[in-house]
């Protein structure tokens, strides 16, 4: 499939020169900010955030940094929050959970105490579900594990709320894709056999499970099992026989840039390449994916990680709204790498739209005296807005914690007018660019998978 990609972002992605022509004029914040009615010119609202910014995560965290950082120096010369200026606590736990839990004992004696954490793992969220609702802190994080948000028996949708889809139900969005997809437009035969090989842990098995094995079955894919690894490991060729032992001509990962890298090389040494589908959750469509991936080539010259298909619940950055086009505008102004060029930038850049429009809407509802985590919680509760004008979707209420919002996305490479991949050079490398490029054009709803969840197979 020929792909055209316009010069200006190229050149944006590579942080070479400035685009071809400047974005269309921003409401501050973003296109839908809600307007204050009180003025906090004078005063500081801080944003809270820890994560692992050192350890296995840090390929995706260390650009949601970079984004926090360059949004919130762009809407401090916008105005902050209602006059207000945003400031940033942000602290490293290197992926350890005594870190994480050492840091919360910190944050939570604060005074006054943070109106809301921004979280980036399962792990975390899954650790402090429980001491979060008693401290009265609410959390937004890019993660979507059940037991975070709903509680073991997912019946208790608590102080945690997600920007992207559960894993469990972006794994049942694949598989109604699938079904669908899989003779006519992947051009395949047999039947759809996927396993799952992915990282050890929490976030790596939560898309195993009874309730999305049985939606899928219903959508006539077959769920053949399995297969984990620890994040530091360096061979899964094992993992991946296992699998296709047992049939599978699918494997779909719960893993970041390292992870799906690793799998996509090892179908290559294999030989299994245009044997196995590869696909995953969201984070598989990322440039991180795409630049690990170059490492390896298939015997046609393209990356190991050419061609990996999955969940796409946001607007990419190769598409041109006036969100993303001030998004790569602040990214090209604050010179950041290629390697930046991803979706932790682009949800480090949301989350700080969000908070400003959830913090107004929480002032103007009760006042800033007034404004705590507790009332910042009862905002997320009917909370329907559009991050940086539509990049990020969001309706949360009472009883749903997560985006739910999805296209299925693919990872290829940029192409010239000539049908040729584009190099360039960056950093003394020659590269190719990766692309996401939408499969289904319109947005969806995810299945709702989790355990008693509308959707799951009686």
């Amino acid at each position: 499939m020929r792909i055209r990609f316009l010069s200006g972002i190229l050149v944006l992605a590579l942080a070479l020169m400035a685009l071809n022509a400047a974005p269309a004029a921003l409401a501050q914040g973003g296109m839908m900010r809600t307007e204050c009615k009180e003025d906090l010119t004078g005063k500081t609202i801080t944003l809270h955030t820890f994560g692992d910014l050192s350890g296995p995560f840090a390929p995706i965290t260390q650009p949601l940094a970079a984004g926090f950082a360059d949004a919130i120096k762009y809407y401090n010369e916008k105005g902050g929050i209602c006059g207000a200026k945003i400031a940033l606590q942000q602290d490293d736990t290197a992926g350890r959970q005594e870190q994480t839990q050492s840091l919360y004992q910190r944050y939570r004696a604060f005074d006054p105490k943070p109106l809301m954490l921004l979280l980036y793992s399962s792990a975390d969220a899954e650790l402090l579900r429980e001491q979060v609702a008693e401290d009265q802190i609410p959390v937004f994080l890019f993660a979507g594990s059940t037991i975070g948000l709903y509680g073991e028996k997912a019946d208790k949708p608590g102080w945690i709320f997600a920007g992207i889809p559960l894993y469990t139900d972006q794994f049942g969005a694949f598989c109604r894709w699938l079904s669908k997809a899989w003779t006519t437009e992947l051009g395949r035969s047999g039947k759809p056999k996927i396993g799952h090989l992915s990282w050890e842990g929490a976030f790596g098995r939560s898309t195993e499970t009874p309730e999305t094995t049985a939606y899928c079955a219903a959508q006539g894919v077959e769920v053949v099992g399995g297969e984990y690894f620890l994040p530091t490991a360096t061979d899964v060729t094992a993992q991946i026989n296992n699998l296709v032992k047992k049939g599978a001509n699918v494997l779909f990962t719960t893993s970041l840039a390292s992870g799906t890298a690793l799998i996509a090389r090892d179908l290559v040494t294999l030989g299994l390449e245009d044997e196995i589908l590869l696909s995953g959750v969201n984070w598989v469509l990322d440039s991180s994916v795409g630049l690990l991936g170059q490492a390896t080539l298939k015997p046609d010259g393209l990356p190991s990680t050419d061609n990996i298909y999955g969940i796409l619940p946001y607007v990419w950055w190769d598409e041109q709204t006036e969100g993303i086009k001030l998004v790569q505008e602040q990214f090209t102004a604050n010179q950041r790498p290629l390697t930046a060029r991803g979706i932790a930038y682009l949800a480090g850049f949301g989350a700080v739209d969000t908070y400003i429009e959830l913090i107004t809407r929480t002032v103007n509802r009760v006042g800033f005296a007034k404004l705590s985590g507790a009332e910042v919680k009862k905002t997320f509760e009917n909370f329907q807005y559009e991050a940086l004008g539509g990049v990020f979707k969001y309706n949360f209420t009472e009883t749903v914690r997560a985006q739910n919002q999805v296209r299925i996305g693919r990872l290829t490479y940029a192409r010239g007018a000539d049908g040729k991949p584009v190099v360039v050079e960056a950093g003394g490398r020659k590269l190719l660019v990766p692309v996401v490029v939408p499969v289904t054009k319109e947005f969806e709803t995810a299945p709702d998978l989790k355990p008693g969840g509308a959707d799951v197979v009686k």
